[in-house]
């Protein structure tokens, strides 16, 4: 029998970690742990990511734009930024297929077209489809609230700090993620996170898990292989 895949989606400040760690660590069950984050963090090379060096042949940001350069910024792959994320598609699915759950934190946007790529190779195995979506405003008090504890110690560098400089460009990138990572509409639960705590986003995801399959993704792959995301 294959084990439950949960997928987890939401920009960064919705709880999305959060919820998957908790869950994880108070069921009693046997859950794997994995996720977008530590897959960036841990797995994707830093030089290929949007902060280094080789970005554009891996996952790169630009300008929403391009008449406006200093404008907001969005996501875009490289061939190698395609590749690793069909990989890491593929570990959850073999996850899966050996017998293990697991529960995962992911961006589920459609364009870069990481939805599509996660449905089509889940397809067949029993998943579960979960939005943490707060209010837009409560997502940037949120991760502006992160950023002010971090104590950045090169602050005194000013304009020529680096780690400044990625601070700016996340904060241009949060309104393309919010729009992106929330196009989708189809979900076999989406909760509000400003309403809802940790805890008791644990408690809305077993009571789904209790009621039934999943059917988001089965709706969704029909949905894409007609050609369609409305």
């Amino acid at each position: 029998m294959p084990g439950q895949i949960i997928i987890v989606s939401g920009t960064s400040g919705s709880g999305k970690s959060t919820t998957c760690e908790l869950f994880a660590k108070r069921s009693e069950d046997f859950w794997l742990l994995y996720g977008v984050d530590h897959f960036m963090a841990g797995t994707f090379p830093a030089k290929f990511g949007h902060h280094g060096p080789r970005a554009r042949d891996g996952v790169y940001a630009h300008p929403l734009d391009e008449a406006d350069p200093e404008g907001p910024l969005r996501w875009s792959f490289g061939e190698n930024g395609h590749r690793a994320f069909a990989a890491f598609h593929e570990w959850v699915a073999s996850a899966s297929r050996e017998g293990c759950n697991i529960i995962v934190d992911h961006l589920t946007m459609m364009d870069p077209p990481l939805l599509q790529d996660c449905v089509s190779r889940l397809q067949g195995l029993p998943v579960l489809f979960v939005s943490l979506k707060p209010p837009f405003e409560v997502l940037m008090e949120r991760v502006a609230n992160r950023q002010m504890d971090k104590k950045l110690p090169t602050a005194e560098l000013g304009a020529d700090d680096p780690i400044r400089r990625i601070i700016e460009r996340l904060s241009r990138l949060r309104p393309w993620f919010y729009g992106a990572v929330y196009a989708n509409d189809c979900y076999d639960l989406q909760i509000d996170t400003e309403a809802h705590g940790p805890e008791v986003v644990c408690d809305l995801i077993e009571r789904r898990l209790a009621e039934g399959p999943g059917t988001a993704f089965d709706q969704l792959q029909r949905r894409f292989t007609a050609g369609t995301t409305e």
